[in-house]
């Protein structure tokens, strides 16, 4: 089975960027996310549309 969403480490290295920057990213918001226990994830079709400009659901996540 696929998974369905990505770490914090997974999307800071699709992105080419450190994973702190990305957790600032996460925490500001700039990067859709959820909070799954006390884990921060990223799912894959939100973090996909926000790289290809679609931000029209974005701010539901938050």
């Amino acid at each position: 089975m696929e998974k369905m969403v990505y770490t914090i480490k997974e999307a800071a290295e699709l992105l080419g960027i450190s994973r702190s920057y990305t957790y600032e990213m996460v925490r500001k918001g700039v990067i859709p996310s959820l909070q799954v226990g006390n884990k921060r994830v990223i799912p894959k079709t939100k973090f996909n549309d926000w790289v290809n400009g679609d931000q029209a659901n974005e701010k539901e996540l938050r």
